[in-house]
């Protein structure tokens, strides 16, 4: 299973494909920004983001990621700022992001936000031919490493290109909607090794949107949906959380609306840790076809909030009254 898998994520860089390099958040709804550059600042105040997810647990070979983000609102800017970097690993390939992002934030009537964002950044990308293996080649302990095949890499190779990013948020009173095309702009990569291997980085749409249902002072309930689409495929996910005093949730998801796409169940729950920390768990129960070889996915996220408005000390409830995890 491992010499399959493997020999699948090469193919993925030694022909000139077009890769879908999105990686997937359970806990999207908990962080619009990871998916969203637009959503820069408009909390109001500082948020800065944690999260690890390691994807198909059991299975060699499989996806796991990291990254960390924070966006806060300028005033003089008359919008906010964010950063967000990533690092994404899949067998034998390594991708790494760093994107800088400026949001510019216009009013719509007395309760609506226009949020339209751009980020501008550098990714890189890194084929680790060390962790690969053909039918073929000759792998001796301590010694002799060859491929026997012109198509494998036998050491590191790696490419790094600038991206451009784009996106809108638009928020009315209960209601988030957000569009974002990660990236919107990306050369074509050419790897090392005499340029024998490139990647072409496909502009990926993202859709999503939530609203909150106020169901009793202590009560709410927050449906939300995310899809995905680029030239390929596109994935629909859609939410419910249920957030109890402002201190704790539990909700679950679904992954996939036809046979080819459906992915998983996702189950989800958070609490506040501390007035400005807060703490979140996704497990995603597998549906797919490979459910059978691996024992689902974790997904861990931390969350600072500064809870008050940049320069200010915290206000009244009743004049400022941060909302946890976002809308």
């Amino acid at each position: 299973m491992k010499r399959l898998l493997l020999f699948g994520f090469v193919l993925f860089d030694v022909l000139p494909l077009a890769a879908q390099q999105l990686p997937q958040y359970s806990l999207y709804m908990l962080n619009p920004y990871a998916y969203n550059p637009a959503y820069a600042g408009t909390a109001g105040t500082l948020i800065a983001n944690g999260a690890y997810r390691q994807q198909w647990s059991g299975l060699p070979g499989a996806p796991e990621g990291q990254y960390l983000d924070a966006h806060l609102p300028i005033s003089s800017l008359r919008g906010g700022i964010g950063v967000r970097f990533t690092n994404d690993k899949i067998g034998a390939h390594r991708t790494t992001q760093a994107v800088f992002h400026y949001a510019y934030h216009l009013d719509v009537g007395r309760t609506g936000l226009l949020s339209l964002g751009i980020g501008a950044g550098y990714a890189q990308y890194v084929l680790d031919g060390t962790q690969l293996r053909t039918p073929e080649g000759q792998y001796e302990p301590g010694g002799g490493f060859n491929h026997n095949d012109p198509l494998f890499p036998e050491g590191k190779i790696t490419a790094g290109a600038p991206l451009i990013e784009a996106a809108a948020f638009f928020r009315h009173r209960q209601l988030e909607i957000g569009m974002a095309v990660l990236p919107i702009y990306a050369p074509v990569l050419r790897l090392t090794e005499q340029g024998r291997f490139s990647l072409s980085l496909v502009p990926q749409y993202v859709g999503s949107g939530a609203y909150r249902l106020q169901v009793s002072d202590r009560l709410a309930i927050v449906p939300s949906f995310l899809v995905k689409f680029e030239p390929a495929a596109t994935q629909v996910e859609i939410s419910g959380v249920f957030r109890w005093r402002e201190n704790t949730f539990a909700g679950c998801s679904f992954r996939g609306f036809t046979a080819s796409a459906r992915d998983a169940a996702v189950l989800l729950g958070g609490l506040r840790i501390t007035e400005k920390i807060s703490l979140a768990y996704a497990y995603d129960i597998p549906l797919s076809s490979l459910a059978v070889a691996h024992r689902g996915s974790h997904e861990l996220l931390l969350r600072y909030d500064l809870g008050k408005p940049l320069g200010a000390g915290r206000l009244p409830p009743v004049i400022y009254n941060p909302r946890f995890w976002g809308i």
